[in-house]
């Protein structure tokens, strides 16, 4: 089917479902295509299928009409160990009788994998867009009827959204992420920042923490702490620390900063929004390939990411100014879930994340600091 009659078969005032479920970095690498579709479709109803873990950025979206999340975590933890299964069955069979009862005309499948294509064909909308079978994952494409084909090149994530939507004829130029903020999360930020006598720009952020499932691309404690002692010796800019809501999370933060000399300052556990509203007064903010890093990059802080395992030029920060710090190993690009001897991770050194933090504060443009 031509380009032009998938672009009929989306009218203005559509039920449209963008399904993009999985971790907070993949729900900001899609914000871009809900900018464009939004704007090709300002009648449409869109609505986002996600999971839990994106829930805080994406309720109340200005571009969004609703959002249906799924708690699949819970849910795979009940069914793992037998308990509460008619209590989580129950709430499954709400969640799709819901997502039935939207009666949306397309589902575009933003993720392409099993269960984005199981729940984007739950949708029961008769227009269903996803991924060709050699791009897709897990036989994804049997749930969609209409396919997209990649290009051969190495595409970004964001990238690769916005092709989705290219390929049914809608504009995605200059298509920026919208990350909203509450006055209530601007004066939540204005009341900590005032308390510690930090002025906006005149601070540097820290985000060393990662998911369990994200824990071998982690950096060593000690390193952490080292840059953000020399963040304010060298820089005059005071390291403040976030994290998730995990326990792990937390001491590992706070590590940091004890660690730190002069010691760091820990921010209180923030929401989404409220962490994004704080990346975008820092000077620099300083991450590991996680959540937080896409959120800072889409409010356009300058980012520093240490890269491990993973490509940045698929995963990397996409939006505004960034330095990406890897080392080139015979090893990498990974698709491990788990490694016993991270290398990639332990080949950064504080010289390297220094001289990046160093280049974003003094003005340069995006840079990628690599090994010759």
């Amino acid at each position: 089917m031509t380009n032009d009659r998938m672009t009929n078969e989306i009218e203005n005032g559509a039920r449209i479902a963008i399904v993009r479920l999985s971790a907070l970095g993949d729900a900001i690498n899609t914000l871009p295509a809900l900018t464009a579709l939004r704007r090709a479709r300002p009648e449409a109803h869109i609505a986002w299928v996600c999971e839990t873990a994106s829930v805080g950025l994406l309720e109340g979206h200005p571009l969004l009409n609703d959002v249906l999340a799924l708690d699949r975590k819970r849910w795979e933890r009940a069914l793992r160990r037998l308990s509460g299964l008619g209590a989580v069955a129950g709430e499954m069979g709400e969640f799709f009788g819901a997502l039935r009862h939207q009666a949306f005309d397309v589902a575009i499948d933003f993720q392409g994998n099993l269960r984005s294509g199981i729940v984007t064909f739950l949708t029961r909308a008769p227009l269903r867009v996803g991924l060709a079978r050699k791009d897709g994952k897990e036989f994804n494409h049997l749930f969609t009827n209409r396919h997209v084909e990649l290009p051969a090149e190495r595409m970004h994530r964001v990238e690769r959204g916005l092709f989705l939507l290219q390929a049914l004829g809608i504009e995605t130029a200059e298509a920026a992420p919208v990350v909203p903020a509450a006055d209530a999360d601007r004066q939540r930020v204005d009341e900590f920042l005032a308390a510690e006598g930090l002025a906006s720009g005149g601070f540097a952020v820290i985000h060393a923490g990662t998911s369990a499932f994200g824990r071998y691309k982690q950096w060593p404690t000690e390193r952490w702490a080292e840059v953000a002692g020399q963040l304010e010796r060298e820089l005059g800019l005071r390291a403040v620390l976030t994290r998730g809501p995990g326990q792990a999370e937390a001491a590992g933060a706070e590590a940091i900063a004890a660690a730190a000399r002069p010691p760091a300052l820990m921010a209180p556990l923030l929401s989404l929004r409220e962490l994004g509203e704080l990346f975008r007064r820092c000077r620099v903010f300083l991450s590991v390939d996680t959540g937080p890093m896409h959120l800072a990059s889409a409010v356009g802080a300058p980012v520093v990411a240490l890269f491990g395992p993973k490509d940045p030029r698929i995963y990397g920060p996409y939006f505004g100014r960034s330095a990406v710090v890897e080392k080139p190993l015979e090893c990498k690009p990974c698709h491990k879930r788990s490694c016993a001897d991270p290398r990639c991770m332990r080949s950064i050194a504080v010289d390297d994340v220094m001289a990046a933090a160093r280049a974003l504060t003094s003005g340069n443009p995006r840079c990628v600091i690599r090994d010759p």
